[in-house]
């Protein structure tokens, strides 16, 4: 008999774990109809001693400053903070790690095309930040580099942030 499949929350702690990641939040859940994704973030994110917002508000200017993308421009963005180190960027590029393009690519399927995704900057991985198109990021944290995204559709909130120090 097949092995059935950890649930997307499980798969996305356990590769957090595995890696020693510096990933901080790493939340896949189903959305309360009556709380804003910026409440949900809040919430996943206020835990850490190196969160550095005030309120639910503040976070959401931070991550509305920019544009929000659909699931079509999602690709990189979990196996960027995921695997990524923003202070010195790997020399091999995580979208070349199977195990880590298979939970992207279901991580973006559940949230579906119709997913409103926010961040709080530029793509974390370099070759999807055009050149000379670089517009910064408003930071969540009292570390060096943060980056972090959360996202909304058919009926489940991501938030995913990391950090690194230089």
């Amino acid at each position: 008999m097949a092995k059935k499949p950890s649930p997307l929350r499980n798969r996305l702690a356990r590769h957090q774990a595995d890696r020693h990641s510096s990933v901080y939040t790493a939340l896949l859940a189903p959305t309360v109809e009556d709380r804003s994704l910026f409440d949900v973030a809040w919430d996943a994110l206020r835990r850490s001693d190196l969160f550095d917002i005030a309120n639910a508000d503040a976070l959401a200017e931070r991550f509305t400053w920019l544009p929000a993308f659909d699931s079509t421009a999602a690709t990189g963005w979990i196996a960027g903070i995921l695997s990524g180190s923003l202070a010195y960027p790997a020399a091999t590029d995580p979208l070349s790690d199977p195990k880590l393009c298979a939970l992207e690519a279901d991580v973006i399927a559940a949230l579906g095309p119709e997913a409103r995704w926010h961040a709080n900057g530029d793509h974390p991985l370099p070759g999807f930040v055009p050149a000379g198109k670089s517009q910064g990021w408003r930071p969540i944290t009292t570390a060096t580099f943060d980056r972090a995204v959360v996202a909304r559709g058919s009926g489940v909130d991501l938030v995913l942030a990391c950090t690194d120090e230089d």
